[in-house]
Order: structure tokens, then C-alpha cells, then sequence
């Protein structure tokens, strides 16, 4: 019996991160960032090359665990504007809208 096996895509997109500090209501740092998601698996790529990978908690929406074992929360931006990812240091606030940093 031959089967046939479906590849399986990530949706990858360019995005805006704005990343705050904990208790900050000023961006640390903003500009064009690569948003992945795979079968609940979210991936955040900063322009200066830094990396969150993200796994979802099973047990709670809106919930995921960073590559450290680290509790992280996502929250929706109003009018799908786009997401926010709250870690216990900081919080990652991503736009589909690249605005001012489309090429």
C-alpha cells in the first residue's frame, strides 16, 4: 500500500515588531520582522537576527512556552491589526501592517 504525504506549509509573513521593555511605554526597538506559524507553533525573527520560538500550551488558548521553558501569553490586536506577545521581560507587539519601514 503506497500512501501519499501532503506537504506541509508554514505561513511566513513580513511583519513590524515593536519590542517594549516590562513596564515601558517605549518601544526599545521597532522595525521589519519575520512572523511564522505552523500547526500552532509561532516563530518571531528581530532585525537584528534574534529569534523566539514559541510552542503552544495545550491546555490554554492564547498561551505558549518560549525555547526556554518560559510562560508567554498572546493577546489580539483590535480590528486584526495584529499581535502581541507578552514574555515575563518584555512584550513583542506584532503589526501586519509594515508601515514606515515598507521597501
Amino acid at each position: 500500500m503506497i500512501g501519499a504525504v501532503s506537504p506541509v506549509f508554514a505561513d511566513t509573513v513580513q511583519a513590524r515588531c515593536d519590542v517594549y521593555p516590562k513596564g515601558e511605554d517605549r518601544a526599545k526597538s521597532s522595525g521589519l520582522c519575520t512572523f511564522s506559524q505552523r500547526q500552532g507553533f509561532v516563530g518571531i525573527e528581530l532585525k537584528n537576527g534574534k529569534r523566539f520560538d514559541l510552542s503552544p500550551n495545550e491546555q490554554q488558548a492564547d498561551a505558549y512556552t518560549d525555547q526556554n521553558g518560559r510562560p508567554v501569553t498572546r493577546e489580539l490586536l483590535e480590528g486584526n491589526r495584529g499581535q502581541v506577545y507578552r514574555f515575563k521581560e518584555k512584550s513583542i507587539f506584532v503589526y501586519w501592517d509594515t508601515a514606515p519601514y515598507t521597501p
